[in-house]
């Protein structure tokens, strides 16, 4: 099996072989996607401190600008990348178990509802792993969510359930699971204020309009379909506002694919590391998102949230009217709706403080 090891995450076409001596790992963290590895970078730094812990990335999220932020923004890197190119849940768990069989750690940790945490979930009980599963108990109610399921799954196979907050604990004790349950906080807080500190260096090369609104967009839902795409030019033609728009490369390639065209009010630039994403939020008026991150990220922030689904699993975000949800296909205009949200005061943030400090605690008394 060839891994890459930390000290050869630069260079990547000089592979070291490795062998992975048995036991002498005993944390293993799982990650594959940009924002699992935002949220888990102050708790990956707190965990490595410890020792005999390793950060494994599956590589589900491969192109250079996502990996990216492992090395420029967040100063973690992994310690072993599986360079597995692919979201499918069976050829994740199938790379993950050639390295889980060999290392065999007693405790892995999963975050999340990625097809990486899918597939590390299945590959710990495989291998006869304790699994925790940071951040469960979300849930939108929605099994056409590919998400949902994999949540779903993934808290019924845990040993441990760090729901971030009392509502998500709830949601896990009407499923029958109350058996070592430990609300948490969510780890967004930590990360996100520390770096919105320093991020508006990272933003100081924009020429942004005043008092402008943040767009964000990705999800196949929204942006692989003709109608949903003309859906929303017809929504943001109705805003009176400058908009931002970090375009995501799926939304670009499909708004060329179908010929669509933004409104003028509509401010294109190119897709923003973390650090420059932070520093559109917090000098926006308000954001608009398809993202369950930015959710969070934004009452953290104290910025007004529109989600553009059906859904949400924040519902904490819903509940303290810091956010609220706008599918594409709603027939009144989303302009009257931005107008209401611009007024919304935002006075409490619902995901805790210190959260990593406090889930390394738990973490080590699990442990040891």
């Amino acid at each position: 099996m060839i891994l890459y090891p930390r000290n050869t995450m630069k260079t990547p076409n000089n592979p070291l072989k490795m062998q992975v001596e048995k036991n002498v790992i005993d944390i293993v963290t799982i990650a594959g996607t940009r924002p699992e590895i935002i949220k888990l970078a102050d708790l990956v730094q707190l965990l490595d401190g410890q020792g005999n812990h390793a950060l494994i990335y599956t590589g589900q999220h491969y192109s250079d600008n996502m990996k990216s932020i492992f090395f420029d923004e967040l100063k973690i890197k992994p310690d072993y990348d599986l360079r597995c190119d692919t979201s499918d849940v069976a050829t994740l768990k199938e790379n993950m178990l050639k390295f889980l069989q060999e290392m065999r750690p007693p405790y892995i940790l999963v975050y999340g509802d990625t097809n990486s945490s899918l597939a590390g979930a299945l590959a710990a009980k495989e291998v006869g792993s304790t699994l925790v599963h940071i951040e469960a108990g979300l849930r939108c109610f929605d099994l056409n969510v590919p998400e949902e399921r994999a949540r779903i799954k993934i808290d019924s196979i845990s040993d441990y359930l760090f729901p971030p907050t009392e509502l998500a604990r709830t949601f896990l004790s009407y499923e029958e699971i109350e058996k070592n349950v430990t609300v948490t906080g969510n780890l967004v807080v930590d990360v996100c204020r520390r770096l919105a500190k320093v991020a508006d260096e990272y933003g100081r090369h924009y020429d942004l309009p005043d008092n402008y609104l943040l767009l964000t967009m990705h999800r196949q839902e929204n942006v692989d379909e003709r109608d949903r795409l003309e859906m929303l030019r017809k929504h943001l033609s109705g805003i009176d506002h400058k908009i931002v728009f970090p375009i995501h490369p799926r939304t670009k390639n499909n708004l060329a694919r179908y010929g669509i065209t933004l409104p003028p009010n509509v401010i294109v630039i190119e897709p923003a590391g973390y650090l420059e994403f932070l520093y559109l939020l917090k000098n926006c008026r308000l954001v608009m998102t398809d993202s369950g991150g930015v959710q969070e990220e934004a009452i953290v922030l104290k910025r007004p949230c529109v989600t553009l689904r059906h859904v949400s699993e924040r519902w904490e975000t819903l509940l303290l009217k810091a956010n609220v949800l706008f599918p594409l296909y709603r027939r009144d205009p989303l302009s009257n709706v931005i107008e209401m949200m611009l007024e919304a005061k935002i006075e409490r943030n619902p995901y805790g403080e210190n959260v990593a400090e406090k889930m390394l605690h738990l973490i080590m008394q699990i442990t040891q």
